[in-house]
């Protein structure tokens, strides 16, 4: 009984010596320092943007009809035909228009037939001003008739919708919208209106580049210019509206799109660093790094800035001539010894 008594508080005794045996490895283990690589934290110049979506719009759009009700003789073009500035596009019925023509042209050659008269003395001047007076009556008649039998294209463009077919009666007569025969819309440039917010009311300026990119063109960036901003501030939504005037000599873009739009407003001083550095904290979205000081990690909150594919601006968190852990840092907790193995300037 004695012997067994003997025996136990000997296991006892080599399980207190093995634990603590084992409890210094661990220590001599967390004292070892951890090898780590660093590089110091400088300033350096970064692009700002702002990014944005938007729908494309034409820069022009005209709804093509006639002043009067009338019946369409002739349409010259299709949907989606491309038509340069002064084409004809289509023709009324030109009844009246020939009647006027005709009476335009008595009354121009009675004006030419009486101005010699009138300035030999052989006929009076009220005579002569109600000539005249006939003369312009009928020009103006046939000019007005000729804009409203003649259409013509205001713009280059393409057309975008027809709504009637040769012969049918055009009516001047409210239908929920302005009476239209044709569409007709510019395509180069293209309009994209944008809404950005107040805080940014300072740094978007007319004559600034805009990066446009479509997911129809993933591997294709098109360039626009901010042409002009609107003063007011929308009390509501708190933007204000810039329009951006972009290239489309290809005619690869169309209204209607939906893109992406970066608003290039300079650059600025800031701090980046290699995205790697910047440790996601578990069930949130803080991020966090070590620094390197007096030999041991400090750890340091980092709120994240700008992202440029593999690097991040860090907004706060981080000063100049820090000596920020990059490699390694898995493996550290606030105020673990380290060993510099790599350091980067």
């Amino acid at each position: 009984m004695k012997s067994n008594k003997i025996l136990l508080a000997f296991s006892l005794f080599l399980l207190v010596a093995l634990a603590a045996c084992s409890s210094k490895k661990e220590e001599s283990k967390t004292a070892r320092p951890i090898p780590v690589e660093v590089t110091k934290v400088v300033r350096s110049s970064i692009e700002r943007e702002i990014e944005l979506v938007g729908t494309l719009q034409p820069w022009k759009e005209a709804n093509l009809g006639a002043q009067t009700t009338g019946r369409v003789e002739k349409i010259f073009v299709e949907e989606g035909s491309f038509v340069k500035e002064g084409d004809l596009l289509f023709q009324m019925d030109d009844t009246q228009l020939i009647q006027a023509k005709l009476q335009y042209q008595l009354a121009k050659d009675n004006y030419e037939r009486m101005k010699p008269l009138y300035e030999n003395g052989s006929i009076s001047q009220s005579q002569f001003d109600q000539v005249k007076a006939n003369y312009e009556s009928a020009e103006k008649s046939y000019n007005l008739l000729l804009t409203n039998t003649q259409f013509r294209a205001p713009f280059s463009g393409v057309v975008t919708a027809k709504k009637l077919n040769d012969g049918e009666v055009f009516l001047l007569a409210p239908t929920g919208g302005a009476p239209t025969i044709l569409t007709i819309m510019q395509l180069n440039p293209l309009k994209l209106m944008l809404g950005i917010s107040e805080s940014d009311f300072n740094s978007v300026k007319v004559g600034q580049t805009v990066i446009i990119k479509t997911d129809i063109y993933p591997e294709k960036e098109f360039k626009g210019v901010i042409n002009r901003t609107n003063p007011a501030i929308n009390p509501t939504t708190r933007t204000f509206q810039a329009e951006v005037k972009i290239s489309n000599e290809e005619n690869l873009l169309r209204p209607g799109m939906f893109v992406r739009a970066s608003v290039q407003i300079g650059s600025k001083e800031g701090i980046i660093i290699n995205r790697s550095a910047a440790l996601k904290q578990l069930g949130s979205d803080a991020y966090y790094g070590f620094i390197v000081q007096n030999n041991k990690a400090k750890r340091v909150e980092l709120k994240l800035g700008k992202e440029f594919n593999s690097v991040v601006e860090i907004v706060s968190g981080l000063s100049e001539g820090d000596y920020l852990v990059t490699k390694g840092q898995g493996l550290l907790k606030d105020g673990s010894a380290v060993e510099i193995k790599a350091k980067a300037e």
